[in-house]
This record gives structure tokens, C-alpha cells and sequence, in this order.
């Protein structure tokens, strides 16, 4: 299993304080606690399937710093999430991949005509998700308030562990769901064909970024 990277980015630690109403100094205090933890474990301190099973996978990405919420119930698995909201837990959980130095935010065409749509404290994070090339933009526009899709997280999660592929051809997330797939990331997840352009739940995010962390 792999073992955590105590990394964190000033960006994505401002964007923290903000989710939690944290002055900046707390923010700083509490991340450094626990990604100092972390580092003294590896990920496999889960017994198989308990990663994925109710609070447990809940506490761990609220240890995380993914979300804010410490249980099954308060996160509330099996409504829809908000893309800005999705950006928020995607784009927290990328200092925690092995390979996270190659999302340096390089991507500087990143200004959106409907930030003010978006949750006022997660405006910051639309910016970051799009710099480490994770979200892109249609029409200069996130959609910040609109569902994130099934297949629009497995396109994110291939970016985020290997970067982006041609998705000029068919439909987008094809090639992504076809590769995730053969790395087993979707093992027990069912996500046809079908359901892609629909709308995904909160718990298929979770599920998901749990199997990338660790």
C-alpha cells in the first residue's frame, strides 16, 4: 500500500480554512497534524473492505481533510453533489497521490463567468481544480451549481492519476472508464454506460476517491 505524502499546498490549505471557517493559522495547525499522522501508517491500517464500508471510509477522508463531515448519515451518500462541491473533495485529495508533482498549477486560463454561482467559499477552489487541469470549462463557464455526472468524476480521477487523454472521440469518458477499469479502481462499482451523463452520488465519489488515495 502506499504510504501518504505530507504535502499540502498553501492554495488548497486557504481553501480549507475557508470550508471550515478556520482562521488561516488554525487551518495551517490542524492539516500539518494530520498529514504528520498519516505519514507514521501506511494506508492499509484498513482492514480490507472496511475502507469502503459506512463511517469508516467517511472519518477517513474527514481525517483527510476531504470532507467535513465525519459520518455516513452527515454526508448524506445518496444525494447528488455539486461540481464545486466535487472540485472541493478532488482537488483536496490530490496531495495525497503518489504522483502529485505533476499537478503544478500550470494552467493559467482559468477565469469562469459564473464563479458567483458557486458556493462563496469554494470560488477559490474552482480556480485550482482548472490550474492542475483536473475541471476544464465550456463556454468560459464551470457550472458550479450543476450535478457533477458519473462520467464526468471518472474523467477527473483518470486526470488526476495519469493526466489527460484524446476524449475527442465518442464520448468523453470512454477511454477513461475503459482504463480505470483495467486498473480495478472500478471493482464492485457499477457505473454502465448508461448512467454516465447522469447525475453521480455522493457516495460513488467517496467510494471512488478512497480507492485513489490509498
Amino acid at each position: 500500500m502506499k504510504k501518504i505524502l505530507p504535502i499540502l499546498s498553501l492554495s488548497v490549505i486557504i481553501s480549507t480554512a475557508c470550508a471550515q471557517a478556520l482562521d488561516l493559522s488554525t487551518a495551517i495547525t490542524k492539516s500539518d497534524n494530520a498529514l504528520q499522522a498519516a505519514t507514521t501508517q501506511t494506508a492499509g491500517f484498513l482492514q480490507p473492505g472496511d475502507a469502503e464500508s459506512g463511517d469508516v471510509m467517511i472519518k477517513t477522508l474527514h481525517e483527510k481533510w476531504i470532507t467535513i463531515h465525519e459520518t455516513r448519515s452527515a454526508f448524506k451518500p445518496k444525494q447528488n453533489i455539486r461540481r464545486d462541491e466535487a472540485a472541493k473533495m478532488l482537488t483536496l485529495a490530490v496531495p495525497y497521490l503518489k504522483w502529485w508533482m505533476k499537478f503544478e498549477s500550470t494552467n493559467k486560463s482559468c477565469s469562469f463567468s459564473d464563479s458567483d454561482k458557486a458556493w462563496s467559499d469554494l470560488v477559490g477552489i474552482l480556480k485550482e481544480s482548472c490550474e492542475k487541469w483536473l475541471f476544464k470549462w465550456s463556454n468560459w463557464k464551470f457550472n458550479p451549481q450543476n450535478s457533477i455526472t458519473n462520467g464526468q468524476i471518472l474523467t477527473v480521477l483518470w486526470r488526476m492519476l495519469y493526466g489527460m487523454q484524446d476524449e475527442s472521440i465518442g464520448h468523453y469518458a470512454t477511454k477513461y472508464a475503459t482504463l480505470l477499469e483495467k486498473d480495478w479502481y472500478l471493482e464492485n462499482l457499477s457505473i454502465p454506460f448508461s448512467v454516465r451523463d447522469q447525475p453521480a452520488e455522493r457516495w460513488t465519489l467517496a467510494k471512488l476517491l478512497i480507492r485513489v488515495i490509498e
